[in-house]
């Protein structure tokens, strides 16, 4: 039992490292058994690591053929946010209460640290990819420094869609520099200690991130949607 489990967490790994590195495309259908193969396991407890996937929603597993990576849908990106703010907002008040700690000053440094490295890339290389990294480590950080372990895996499993749902927030023009102004905004309001106002921040700053992946969401679908209807009318 101990090795099957060992197994699965070996190519849950494996999977997570190809999904985080994006060498998985989306639409493309992957063979279970061709995958295991490269991840060095057997089929069964690859195939549990897909199904753990699934239940993350990092893949989508199809019958008798394989597993795709898992698309975004409107569900996903509600839920996603939700989760952020009921987690996010609890951890900088509590940061806010308690910056005069050791601990507190720590974790404040280091979030301002990643604020400047994003600053350093939109002046560089305006890489969508790379600033969203240093924002999730901003986020993240926030959530380390409660120390609850709990609430650290629960935003963790996450981590993949809170970080392509930024990426695709910052190709928005103007999405990088307003989010160095919020992030700045934020840090102030922290220091100052006005809890009601931290709140509001935080819930303002993450509904625009989810209102510009919601409207990109939709321009897609319509997108699909006219791209089928244009072969329908060719194919009448």
């Amino acid at each position: 039992m101990k090795e099957s489990q060992s197994l699965q967490g070996q190519a849950y790994d494996y999977l997570i490292e190809m999904i985080k590195d994006g060498e998985l495309e989306a639409g493309k259908i992957y063979s279970l058994n061709q995958m295991a193969q490269k991840a060095g396991v057997s089929r069964t407890p690859f195939r549990d690591a897909v199904l753990r996937l699934e239940q993350e929603r990092y893949l989508d597993m199809l019958p008798s053929k394989g597993f795709i990576l898992h698309s975004m849908t409107k569900e996903d990106i509600h839920e996603t946010y939700q989760i952020r703010n009921a987690i996010e907002s609890y951890c900088f008040k509590q940061l806010s209460l308690h910056l005069d700690t050791s601990r507190g000053q720590e974790y404040f440094l280091k979030m301002n640290s990643k604020v400047v490295s994003q600053k350093e890339i939109f002046h560089s290389t305006g890489s969508g990819e790379e600033f969203g990294r240093k924002d999730y480590e901003f986020h993240r950080s926030v959530v380390q420094y409660l120390g609850n372990e709990s609430m650290l895996e629960i935003y963790r499993s996450f981590m993949y869609r809170i970080f392509w749902l930024n990426v695709t927030s910052f190709s928005r023009e103007g999405r990088m520099e307003d989010t160095i102004t919020e992030h700045r905004t934020i840090l102030e309001t922290i220091k100052e200690g006005d809890l009601d106002r931290l709140e509001w921040l935080i819930e303002r700053h993450l509904t625009i991130a989810q209102n510009i992946n919601l409207q990109f969401l939709e321009q897609k679908e319509e997108q699909s949607e006219q791209h089928l209807s244009g072969r329908a009318e060719v194919s009448f």
